[in-house]
């Protein structure tokens, strides 16, 4: 049998998930253009040339970073357009920026974007000139050619501080206005100076060579009214200002203050206590746009900085709201006002230090810039990324104020597009590159296509049409019954919002007036069955709207219930879940408790066994400061005495070593450089004799005589200016007779002896001058020195100083002196009446020492 499962083990199957309809998201991209602008000298290298409507080639000129590199290569990009050289402002207005206008009017939002490097014609693209404007004087254009007939009278609406509005009624407004009547406006003049009540001329005195475009949106709701807001902010070193901001004339705030971003109800993005102005005409709004290029001018000349090094936004609120059912009043409900924004979106231009050999402040603004067209070229990446991979990658739009701001459009919440600018001439080849690939990169990003937030609010269409209508007949018949006071006007004017005309008058007082009667009649019926059918016809669409609307409902509410259903299954799965792990969780808090009283109590006999610990340790340490004291105390009194005794010692050792030196010094000076020698008599001997020193053995062995390598003779020197060397204790030779080596040392001229009496020497190494790797040799056991004279009588005598190498404590060797022979050679007849005489070592110069040569641990050849 299996073991029965644990609770914990039984894992609750989820309930099969319904299928839901599935609802198709609809995506626009984001629409990249590109603008080439013309040659500034006629004839010069260009580095990009128009290829077709769609795409334009990169070529890199000689100059390029690319062609020193090696990976130069012609590049193709494409475009929604491209605009030549000889494109016009119209022509770029037209299919660029008028579809977003379009979409401002029906209630969705839009951003465009002008980017490129400095000096591609951005500026010119955004702002144009008075006789061709750009896209700013053009959008003002067309948005009031659009909205002329339909504004509403001004303080209408009025912002409310968090991204709102609301609506006023006309008493409101009227005393809104007449208080902004009595109250001079602060208008900002070159320098920073404010003056009131002076109205600067539109345009920088330009608004009368001003071509204004006339075009226009059809798609224009007659029953709204419309009001224009404009905003323009600037976006400097990754700060805020607002360029419509006014300035007192005195106090410490004359400066621009800088803004922050952020997020009201509906989480969209705005700019806090930013400045609104309302429009009523296009010179009104340009008026706007040129007190903030002056406002931009000053800042920039105080921030030693030049208007590119920064981002400017142009940003036009519509607000359109709803009139009543008679068409005379807007509605106040502040639900029911529709706002649409469009942003005009100048970005800074990047560029390379190394290029334009900026420095100082320069150098702090185009890092600014740089990081955040970065920041903003991040962030699409991770959106195509995401797009791509279906993943959910955060999308760092923080970073900077730039895409902080603009958040909401790349999450959906309005159309997004760009016009790259760019140079040909052959110098802005890199940086032409980077915009273009960042074009490339943006063209594949998705963005959620938005709807229009209106709210029907059942009331019926051409309102205002019909109220303008009674407004024009009851002015027709009140000229007509002028005079005449209030009660002659018979008039009812209620049938206009009725669904069909009264009955004719049907009564003749004539008897020829029944046809009369009978034709007005049937004219009557004709247009009660025309508006009857009209009425019947929008009746029944109207039913099928709402029949469709109705079965899409049900559809989509069988659907919810479906959810419902299963959301309720997964619901009760999940609270018995969460009800079996709070027992869980409440076993294992009492366990928990239990483990910590537990850990309590072990804590606090921890504590008590250290508390106990650190006592013996403390005693420990403190008999080991004794011990240590007694040592150190002990240790000092040892070395006293140590002192003491080896002075003594030491003074001892030199009195002895001083005797002994002298001692051997005068014994084998004696015994090696006596010219005279007294030789006792003895029995004859052979021709050649030898003796052997057998009183070699009472020299001590303590006292080395040091010789030169070079001079065979020994090489005398007082004890105060040698060393004696010291013998190595431990060793010891273990060497038969037959394996010892001699080093035998004779004079550079050696006379034959040609005697049979040589020494006793089995492997020897003759040499004439010793060397220091001769002692060192492990092998060498034996030393032999020969020398040869005359003696006091002319004949040939010879020495030979036999001793043994032994090994030093510093690394070296020594030589002991063991044995002395002196061989005297004699012709027998020049000397046949002197009788044969043998000199033995001891009858000869006594040897009262022994003599000892030796070699340091590195000696010098």
């Amino acid at each position: 049998m299996k073991p029965d499962r644990t609770p914990m083990q039984r894992r609750p199957r989820l309930p099969p998930k319904p299928r839901t309809v599935e609802r198709k998201v609809e995506q626009d991209p984001v629409e990249v253009f590109c603008r080439i602008r013309p040659a500034e000298i006629p004839g010069q290298e260009e580095c990009i040339a128009e290829v077709d409507s769609r795409t334009v080639k990169l070529t890199p000129p000689n100059s390029s970073f690319a062609y020193r590199n090696g990976s130069a290569k012609e590049q193709l990009y494409k475009f929604e357009r491209v605009f030549g050289p000889s494109s016009s402002q119209k022509e770029l207005f037209s299919r660029v920026a008028m579809p977003l206008v379009s979409d401002l009017v029906n209630g969705r939002n839009g951003l465009l974007f002008a980017y490129g490097v400095t000096g591609s014609g951005k500026t010119y693209t955004m702002q144009g000139t008075p006789q061709d404007g750009g896209i700013i004087r053009r959008t003002l254009d067309v948005l009031f050619n659009s909205i002329q007939d339909y504004q509403a009278s001004r303080f209408t609406f009025r912002p409310d501080g968090m991204n709102g509005f609301d609506a006023q009624s006309e008493v409101e407004a009227q005393n809104d206005r007449r208080k902004a009547a009595a109250t001079p406006r602060l208008r900002p003049m070159a320098g920073g100076r404010t003056t009131r009540g002076r109205k600067d001329p539109p345009g920088s005195q330009d608004s009368s060579q001003r071509i204004p475009d006339t075009s226009r949106i059809n798609s224009v709701d007659e029953d709204n009214v419309y009001s224009v807001f404009i905003s323009y902010i600037e976006i400097y070193n990754n700060y805020l200002y607002d360029l419509l901001e006014e300035l007192p004339e005195t106090g410490p705030s004359r400066g621009l203050q800088t803004k922050i971003i952020r997020e009201d109800a509906q989480h969209n993005m705005y700019v806090h206590a930013c400045t609104e102005v309302e429009v009523k005409s296009p010179e009104d709004g340009l008026e706007v746009l040129y007190r903030g290029l002056k406002r931009r001018k000053i800042a920039s000349t105080r921030l030693n900085c030049e208007s590119s090094r920064s981002h400017s936004i142009f940003t036009i609120r519509l607000l359109q709201a709803p009139l009543d059912a008679q068409g005379e009043d807007v509605v106040t409900d502040k639900s029911a006002i529709v706002v649409s924004q469009l942003s005009l979106v100048d970005l800074a231009g990047s560029e390379r230090n190394l290029r334009t050999k900026a420095a100082g402040d320069r150098i702090k603004e185009a890092g600014n810039i740089n990081n955040s067209l970065m920041n903003l070229r991040i962030c699409i990446e991770i959106l195509r990324e995401n797009q791509e991979t279906g993943g959910n990658k955060k999308v760092p739009y923080r970073d900077s104020k730039l895409t902080h701001y603009f958040k909401n459009f790349f999450d959906g919440d309005g159309k997004v597009r760009m016009v790259v600018c760019v140079n040909p001439r052959s110098d802005d080849y890199d940086e032409t590159l980077t915009v273009m690939k960042f074009a490339e990169l943006a063209s594949e990003v998705q963005i959620q296509r938005s709807q229009p937030a209106r709210r029907d609010l059942g009331l019926p269409p051409g309102r205002r049409r019909a109220n303008q209508l009674f407004k024009e007949v009851r002015k027709k018949l009140e000229d007509e019954v002028e005079g005449a006071g209030v009660e002659a006007l018979e008039v009812d004017l209620a049938p206009i919002y009725s669904l069909a005309p009264d009955w004719p008058v049907l009564t003749s007082s004539t008897p020829g007036g029944l046809e009369e009667v009978i034709s007005r009649l049937k004219a009557h019926l004709r247009k009660r069955l025309q508006s009857r059918e009209r009425l019947e016809k929008n009746f029944w669409g109207t039913v099928a709207a709402m029949r469709s609307g109705i079965a899409e409902m049900e559809k989509e509410n069988l659907v919810m219930k479906k959810e419902l259903t299963s959301m309720r299954a997964l619901y009760s799965d999940a609270m018995g879940r969460v009800r079996s792990l709070e027992n869980l969780l409440h076993n294992a808090e009492s366990a928990n408790e239990s483990l910590q009283r537990k850990l309590e109590d072990q804590a606090f006999l921890r504590d008590e066994c250290e508390a106990v610990k650190e006592e013996r340790d403390m005693a420990k340490v403190q008999s080991q400061i004794e011990k240590q004291r007694m040592k150190a105390k002990l240790r000092t009194k040892l070395e006293q005495e140590k002192m003491k005794l080896k002075s003594t010692l030491n003074t001892e050792l030199h009195h002895q070593k001083s005797k002994i030196y002298q001692s051997q010094v005068k014994a084998l000076k004696q015994a090696l450089f006596s010219d005279k020698q007294t030789v006792p008599t003895a029995p004859l001997q052979p021709s050649t004799t030898s003796s052997s020193d057998t009183d070699l053995t009472a020299i001590p062995d303590k006292t080395p005589i040091k010789a030169s390598t070079s001079d065979p003779k020994l090489n005398m020197t007082p004890a105060s200016h040698r060393t004696p060397a010291v013998v190595n204790l431990r060793h010891r030779r273990s060497r038969s007779q037959g394996s010892d080596v001699w080093i035998d040392h004779r004079p550079t001229q050696e006379v034959p002896t040609g005697t049979v009496l040589q020494p006793n020497l089995h492997r020897r190494k003759s040499v004439t001058k010793l060397k220091s790797g001769d002692f060192t040799d492990p092998r060498t056991t034996n030393y032999c020195l020969t020398t040869q004279e005359q003696d006091s009588q002319g004949e040939l005598e010879t020495k030979l100083f036999k001793g043994e190498v032994l090994p030093t404590a510093g690394g070296g060797a020594q030589v002991v002196l063991r044995d002395v022979e002196i061989l005297h050679q004699r012709d027998p007849l020049h000397h046949q009446s002197t009788p044969n005489r043998k000199r033995s070592s001891t009858e000869g110069t006594p040897l009262q020492d022994r003599g000892v040569w030796g070699s340091q641990k590195r000696p010098r050849v």
